[in-house]
């Protein structure tokens, strides 16, 4: 029987893109293992892969690649920023990218194939596994596929790349700003390294700034707003994986690189658990290795930041019909006093008593819009001394409404404090998402048990030791009686994106989120289920301070109106209703007020009223493109001792940092009370600093 003929072996042209001769030299070997016949063409870095691609300068004669083999973390160009352009390009769309990095990271593999890498595989390479990679690409790409004509493509060559919006995992561009760093180092030398390092950079823009101290850097922190932390280990006031810790909770999710004298890999195992994303051995530091850390850094935290924000979005969609009914209550209890106080016929216990109903009213109304902005916010943990108990009793409430009827909700809550550092908006959101779950997995009704504890782990017990080592912890235990988890799927339910519910009944993202927020935390998560016999979420947190202070807190005193001496306020605030009512309580208690509806309204009455104003009390988000930030900005350049304050009905996140803000001393949020207006005001006009709060 004749054989048929082979098929006729194409030599496959191949761009190779890393900046690692080792790395080069092992991808060559692995491909001449794989058997492909192949023209091989090495680069160094992503701006000279895009000139070869594009046939530029020295590469004009470039042959068009059949293939690209890319890293992922290059100088100058992140491999990132070159699949995303390469996949954007209607010229060099076609050719095959296959992702050969380091990093086995979810977020990364997501990441790159969001952006439609053909393959992603981890160095160092396994030959056999690059083999088959291969092996497929050549009898399936190379001879299967039909490419568009290479006249079609000819004509592509020049036109214009067409313009997408870029995905939810899109790469950042890391030339687009300067990163602000955080050097922590006692030493003068090795501080000075850094920073030359730093400098030497082609791929980003750096601006530094060192302490030496680990106190220093969480003075430093709560002033001002960093990218990125490069910390060493030993510090004159703190050691060890007492620094790290330390600067994880000063840090409130900015990215935390360790410097340490010694390359020990269990070591630098500890310093990840602790919560450091990256360590660095000083003998080490260059400026390919820094720059490398830090974009790693950058880019984990903002893909992990899209993924909870996500999350929390399609929570609020889950809450909205609860939230509703709940506003609209407060609203029947507002509207209606008001009205009663209209019609008249009240006596004056009766006003009061009305007056009271409306406060009682919008302060639970406030409450509730906060919440909700602790839910959609874009922002980094808030870390603070928080009660675990209280996070837990106080959304009751809301976690009512969010089970329905079916589900009986039972609280178990620990007799004493139970005191965290933690962003309580955080662990509200755990609680949600866990919730969420077990009404699902309860579609009859059932009962969800929320328990918390005290506990202490200790090394070789029974317990599996958090990231933050042996020690006391708190216990947050959520246990549902629903039809429980497979064990085939129960290793994969904290992979994003994994779910096994129906299309459009859920993202995957609820339980990669909690993952996420406990590992913040330095704490961990369990989880134990058996099909048809319910599921339970065991999480373990490091206790904080002990004592009353968290639980305890002053009685409130009467506190006389602080009243103003005949200074002029400029108030700006595109909202008519909230404008009148702050100009009323200002006159009311001696101030002159302006009052003007959008910042360009400001700006063109300022040369007129410009001399007489004391106090600009702006709102920071207006209409008409010129915010409060931006009118402040303006009004400075003017009057470099001009004063200013800001109130916003936005998250308390909202700038805070970049602005150098303070609640209470130069910033309100809404609604505000009469007495915090007032000593808004007045501290504003007193404080001996007059730098207004301006964006840089």
């Amino acid at each position: 029987m004749t054989q048929p003929e082979s098929p006729i072996r194409k030599t496959i042209e191949i761009l190779l893109v890393d900046d690692s001769a080792t790395d080069r030299m092992l991808a060559a070997e692995a491909l001449k293992t794989g058997g492909m016949v192949n023209a091989l063409h090495t680069v160094e870095d992503g701006e000279e892969a895009m000139q070869f691609l594009r046939r530029e300068g020295k590469y004009r004669d470039a042959p068009r690649p059949d293939l690209i083999l890319l890293d992922l973390n290059m100088p100058r160009k992140d491999g990132r920023e070159v699949l995303a352009e390469v996949k954007q390009d209607p010229y060099l769309k076609y050719i095959p990218v296959v992702i050969l990095t380091t990093s086995k990271a979810d977020e990364d593999v997501l990441a790159a194939y969001g952006l439609h890498a053909n393959c992603y595989i981890t160095k160092p390479l396994d030959f056999a596994q690059f083999g088959k990679v291969a092996s497929s690409l050549e009898n399936f790409w190379f001879q299967m596929v039909t490419l568009p004509p290479e006249e079609s493509l000819e004509a592509l060559k020049h036109a214009r790349p067409v313009k997408e919006e870029p995905s939810s995992v899109a790469p950042v561009h890391l030339q687009d700003k300067v990163w602000r760093v955080l050097i922590v180092e006692d030493s003068a030398t090795d501080a000075l390294l850094i920073s030359a390092a730093l400098e030497e950079s082609n791929s980003m823009k750096f601006s530094s700034v060192r302490v030496d101290r680990v106190e220093s850097a969480e003075a430093r922190l709560r002033m001002e707003s960093f990218d990125v932390i490069v910390s060493d280990l030993g510090l004159p006031d703190s050691q060890g994986m007492e620094t790290v810790s330390r600067m994880c909770r000063a840090a409130s999710g900015v990215p935390l690189i360790v410097l340490t004298m010694t390359d020990d890999d269990a070591l630098g195992l500890q310093i990840l658990q602790v919560g450091a994303v990256d360590y660095i051995v000083k003998g080490q530091i260059s400026t390919r290795a820094l720059s490398r850390a830090i974009r790693y850094a950058i880019d984990r935290r903002n893909i992990e930041e899209q993924l909870r924000h996500s999350q929390r979005m399609e929570s609020i969609g889950v809450l909205a019909g609860g939230v509703a009914h709940d506003f609209n209550n407060m609203l029947t209890i507002i509207r209606g006093n008001a009205e009663l106080q209209m019609i008249g016929g009240l006596g004056a216990a009766q006003i009061r008593s009305a007056a009271e109903q409306v406060l009682l009213a919008s302060d639970r109304a406030a409450t509730l819009t906060r919440q909700l902005l602790t839910f959609s916010r874009r922002q980094s943990l808030k870390l603070e001394q928080v009660d675990l108990n209280e996070v837990v009793g106080d959304f009751t409430k809301m976690l009512r409404r969010l089970l329905g009827p079916t589900i009986q909700l039972e609280l178990h809550l620990a007799a004493h404090p139970l005191p965290i550092h933690a962003d309580a908006g955080m662990i509200e959101q755990i609680i949600m998402n866990l919730a969420v779950n077990a009404r699902d997995a309860m579609p009859s009704g059932g009962v969800l048990n929320v328990q918390t504890f005290a506990v202490k782990i200790v090394s070789g017990g029974k317990s599996t030791i958090p990231p933050a080592g042996p020690g006391d912890y708190v216990r947050l235990v959520v246990k549902d009686a629903g039809a429980g988890i497979p064990a085939d799927i129960l290793p994969h339910i904290f992979e994003p994106f994994y779910t096994t519910k129906q299309v459009g009944e859920g993202t995957g993202l609820g339980l990669s989120t909690v993952f996420g927020i406990v590992q913040q935390h330095r704490g961990l998560i369990e989880v134990v289920s058996e099909p048809g016999r319910g599921t339970t979420f065991t999480i373990s947190l490091p206790l904080g301070v002990t004592g009353d202070a968290v639980t305890q807190q002053e009685t409130p005193r009467p506190v006389e109106l602080k009243k103003g001496g005949g200074e002029t306020i400029l108030l700006v605030d595109d909202e008519e209703l909230v404008r009148d009512l702050a100009a009323m309580i200002l006159r009311m208690n001696g101030y002159k007020v302006i009052e003007v509806r959008t910042g360009s309204e400001a700006l063109l009455r300022w040369p007129e009223i410009g001399d007489n104003v004391d106090l600009v009390l702006t709102d920071m988000v207006m209409p008409d493109g010129v915010s409060g930030q931006e009118l402040c900005r303006r009004l400075h350049e003017q009057n470099p001792d001009i004063r200013v304050a800001y109130c916003t009905g936005y998250s308390s996140g909202v700038r805070v940092k970049e602005l150098r803000l303070t609640e209470g001393v130069n910033y309100l949020t809404k609604p505000y009370s009469v007495e915090a207006l007032l000593g808004l005001v007045r501290t504003r006009l007193e404080s001996t600093d007059s730098r207004p709060p301006i964006a840089t």
